[in-house]
C-alpha cells in the first residue's frame, strides 16, 4: 500500500474534501448539543449552549444553576454534538452532524484568555455575553473535541480525530 493510500480505500484528497465541508458546517452552528453524566447516580444530563469556535476548541459561557455545569466542572468530559438546522433538512434520518467526545477546560475570568475568548463569544451571540459574564455562576468552558463522527447523509459517515477527518466509517 502506497503512503498516499488509506485503507478505507479513499483517496486523501476525498478526505480533505470532507474535511473542508466539516470546515464550512462549523460556523452554520450557532449552539452545541452536549451529553453529560450526572454526579449523582441517574441517567445522562442533556444541555445546549451557544458558542464560539476558537484555537480548536468550542467556547462557552454555562451556569452553575444548570444541571450539566457542575459535572462538566468535576468530570472534565462530556459528549457534544452539532446538528444541522431540522427545519432545512429534507429526510430527517440523513441529517448532517458531527459529534465528539471532549475533554473541557476552564479559563479564569482573571485570564487574558477569557477577555479574547469572550470578545469573540460577544461578537457572536452578541451584548447578552456581557451580561452573562457579570454574573457570579456563570464559568467560561472550552469543550476540545477529541474522537467522533461526522454524518453528511446516507453512506456518509467519516471518523473524526478533533476537526480532523481521518476515515470513512462503514457498517
Amino acid at each position: 500500500m502506497g503512503a498516499d493510500e488509506r485503507r478505507d480505500g479513499l483517496e486523501p484528497s476525498d478526505l480533505a474534501e470532507q474535511e473542508s465541508r466539516l470546515a464550512a458546517f462549523l460556523p452554520t452552528q450557532s449552539a452545541l448539543v452536549l451529553a453529560v453524566m450526572p454526579l449523582d447516580p441517574g441517567p445522562p444530563v442533556i444541555g445546549s449552549l451557544p458558542f464560539v469556535l476558537a484555537d480548536g476548541a468550542f467556547w462557552s459561557l454555562a451556569s452553575e444553576l444548570a444541571p450539566h455545569t457542575r459535572p462538566l466542572l468535576e468530570r472534565r468530559e462530556a459528549s457534544v454534538a452539532l446538528l444541522a438546522d431540522q427545519a432545512a433538512t429534507r429526510n430527517p434520518f440523513a441529517r448532517e452532524r458531527a459529534q465528539w467526545t471532549a475533554g473541557v477546560e476552564r479559563i479564569e475570568r482573571d485570564s487574558d484568555r477569557f477577555g479574547t475568548i469572550t470578545a469573540a463569544l460577544r461578537e457572536r451571540h452578541g451584548k447578552t455575553v456581557d451580561l452573562l459574564c457579570g454574573l457570579g455562576d456563570f464559568h467560561l468552558l472550552g469543550f476540545r473535541p477529541g474522537v467522533g463522527s461526522y454524518v453528511t447523509g446516507f453512506g456518509s459517515a467519516y471518523a473524526l480525530d478533533g476537526l480532523a477527518v481521518i476515515s470513512q466509517r462503514r457498517g
